[in-house]
C-alpha cells in the first residue's frame, strides 16, 4: 500500500511542477535579448550537465536525463522511472564605459520525466526554458536647433518554453537513436519609445509590438558507445531541424504626453492599430558532435561542439543582423566509489566544467561571446540512486568596447534527481 501511495506522490509531484513551469518562467536577460528571439537557452538544463559546462551530446546513462540528445533516453533502465526538477538563482551585474548596474531573480528551471515503453523504446516528457527577453535601454541624442535632446527608450520581456517529447531506441548494444518532438510557444512584447523633453512642436511617440508564438519543431540525435580494454569511450551526435514557425502579432503607434510626474503615460491618438498581423519565422538548424570517457567506478571526462546556422534567421524576410553560433564545452566529473557503505562522502559526485560561446549576437560589427566556469556536486540519498545535484557558473558576456554592454554573472542551480524502481514491488515493508 505504501509502495503505490508513494507512486502517486511521486505522479502528482511531476504534474504540480511541470504546471508551475509554465507559469513562472523569467529570468535576468542581457540587453541584446531585444535582438532575434531573445536570449537563447544553450548547453543543457539538466543540473548535473550543467555542473561540468553543459557537455551533453555524448552523455548517457541509466539514472541521468538529457533531453539535449534523445538517443540518451534508450539507457534509461527499463524496470524504472526517473524524475529531474530544478531551479536557480542568478545575480547579474551589467556595465557601459561609465555605468553599471546589478540585478538578481530566481525562477523554476525544467521539469522532465523518462520511463520505459518496451525493453528497447524510452520516452521522455518535460519542460523547459527556449528562449528569454527582458531589456530596458535608454539613448540619449540630440537633434541640433530643430528638435533639440531627445530620448529613444527599448523595452522588452516575455520568452518562449518548449515542451518536448522524446524517444530513445536502442538498435544494437552499442548503438541508440532519437528524435524529439518539441512545441515551441510563448510571447515576445517589444516597446519602442521617443520623447522630446525640451519641444513643445513634437509629441512624444510609442510603438508596442506583442508577438505570440507557437509551432512544432524536431531534432534528432545518435549515441555510440566503444568499449576500449578499460575504458567506454560514447560518441554522441545531434541535429537540430530548421523549421518555419507560425505565429501573430499585434501592433499599435500612439502619439502621447507624459503626466506631471514624468512616469503616467496619457495617449492623445491612435496612429496604427493592426491585430492578429501573421508573421513568418525562419529558424534554422545546427549539430552538435559530442565525445566522453569513463573507467566505470571513478572518473569521467566529456567534451562538446555546437554550430546554429542563425545567419539564416529571417522574420518577414528581415535578418536582424544575427549571426551563425556555435559554442565549446569541456567538463567532467569524480566519483570516489558508489559502493561504499561506512564513508558518505566517497559516495558523493564532484564535477567542474568549462564552456565557451559565440552567441548569435553581432552588434555594430561587434561579435557578442560568452564564457563560463562551473562547478557542482551530487549529494545521493542514502540507500537510494536519488540524489540532490547542485551547479555553480560564474561568467561573462560581451564587451564595453564600441559601447556596448558587459554582463558579469553568477548562477547557483539546483535540482532532485529521483530515480524510482517503478515496476517492481518491494517484498518489504
Amino acid at each position: 500500500m505504501k509502495y503505490k501511495k508513494t507512486k502517486y506522490f511521486l505522479l502528482g509531484l511531476i504534474i504540480f511542477l511541470i504546471n508551475t513551469s509554465i507559469v513562472a518562467q523569467s529570468d535576468l536577460s542581457s540587453p541584446y535579448s531585444r535582438f532575434g528571439l531573445g536570449d537563447i537557452y544553450t548547453g543543457s538544463p539538466n543540473t548535473i550537465l550543467k555542473g561540468m559546462g553543459g557537455i551533453s551530446n555524448a552523455m548517457s546513462d541509466h539514472a541521468l536525463l538529457n533531453p539535449n540528445n534523445p538517443a540518451s533516453y534508450a539507457s534509461i533502465d527499463s524496470l524504472s522511472l526517473l524524475f529531474d526538477a530544478g531551479f536557480y538563482i542568478k545575480t547579474a551585474s551589467f556595465s557601459t564605459s561609465n555605468l553599471t548596474e546589478n540585478g538578481s531573480n530566481a525562477s523554476f528551471d525544467y521539469a522532465s520525466v523518462g520511463l520505459s515503453a518496451t525493453k528497447r523504446w524510452k520516452l521522455g516528457l518535460g519542460i523547459m526554458p527556449y528562449t528569454n527577453r527582458e531589456y530596458n535601454v535608454i539613448t540619449e541624442h540630440n537633434g541640433g536647433e530643430d528638435i533639440g535632446s531627445y530620448n529613444v527608450a527599448f523595452q522588452g520581456d516575455g520568452g518562449l518554453s518548449r515542451v518536448f517529447f522524446a524517444n530513445g531506441v536502442k538498435i544494437t548494444k552499442d548503438l541508440s537513436v532519437g528524435v524529439t518532438a518539441s512545441y515551441i510557444f510563448g510571447t515576445l512584447s517589444d516597446n519602442t519609445a521617443i520623447y522630446y523633453p525640451d519641444s513643445t512642436f513634437f509629441l512624444n511617440g510609442k510603438r508596442s509590438i506583442d508577438m505570440r508564438i507557437s509551432d512544432f519543431k524536431l531534432d534528432y540525435g545518435v549515441i555510440y558507445k566503444l568499449p576500449i580494454k578499460k575504458y567506454n569511450i560514447t560518441i554522441g551526435l545531434t541535429y537540430s531541424q530548421g523549421t518555419k514557425i507560425a505565429s501573430k502579432r499585434d501592433i499599435f503607434i500612439r502619439n502621447m504626453f507624459k503626466g506631471f510626474d514624468n512616469q503616467v503615460e496619457n495617449p492623445i491618438d491612435t496612429l496604427k492599430y493592426i491585430e492578429d498581423e501573421k508573421v513568418n519565422i525562419k529558424v534554422p538548424g545546427g549539430f552538435g558532435a559530442g565525445i566522453s570517457i569513463d573507467k566505470g567506478e571513478g572518473w569521467m571526462i566529456g567534451a562538446d561542439f555546437n554550430w546554429a546556422g542563425w545567419k539564416g534567421f529571417t522574420m518577414n524576410g528581415v535578418n536582424d543582423s544575427l549571426q551563425n553560433s556555435w559554442n565549446v564545452a569541456i567538463g567532467g566529473s569524480y566519483k570516489p566509489k558508489s559502493t561504499s557503505i561506512s564513508k558518505y562522502y566517497k559516495k558523493i559526485t564532484y564535477r567542474a566544467g568549462f564552456h565557451y560561446d559565440q552567441t548569435y549576437y553581432n552588434i555594430y560589427g561587434t561579435s557578442i561571446n560568452k564564457y563560463g566556469l562551473t562547478l557542482g556536486i551530487g549529494l545521493p540519498v542514502p540507500r537510494s540512486l536519488t540524489s540532490f545535484n547542485v551547479a555553480l557558473e560564474f561568467g561573462s558576456m560581451g564587451t564595453i568596447k564600441n559601447e556596448l554592454v558587459k554582463e558579469t554573472y553568477f548562477n547557483i542551480s539546483v535540482s532532485m534527481s529521483i530515480y524510482d524502481r517503478w515496476f517492481i514491488k518491494k517484498k518489504y515493508q
